[in-house]
């Protein structure tokens, strides 16, 4: 996160696990999905590719939602107030959904 911060172009191929794919995620919501190989070969492309014509990714940053912490902060308080919510059982009263 901090290579994407600084506007330095990641190059990444999405596995099995889910670590393999955060940086995958990262970039999508970055809006540079180009730097996302989904084959080796593909892969080597977009890291060649780069190393002639570089392209950064630190302008998009400004209005990313990634790098947007007041607004994930506000979604993830609403989140707990939502789950805090959703123990509504404890007090005896019906749950209701949890909705995204």
């Amino acid at each position: 996160m901090d290579a994407l911060w600084a506007g330095t172009p990641m190059v990444t191929m999405p596995g099995e696990t889910l670590a393999s794919r955060v940086a995958a995620s990262q970039l999508q919501c970055l809006g540079c999905p180009e730097l996302i190989a989904h084959t080796r070969q593909e892969y080597e492309d977009v890291a060649v590719k780069l190393g002639y014509d570089p392209v950064p990714c630190g302008k998009q940053r400004i209005c990313s939602p990634l790098f947007n912490t007041k607004q994930y902060t506000m979604d993830l308080e609403k989140l707990y107030l939502q789950m805090w919510g959703a123990n509504r059982v404890l007090y005896g009263m019906q749950p209701h959904q949890m909705s995204h």
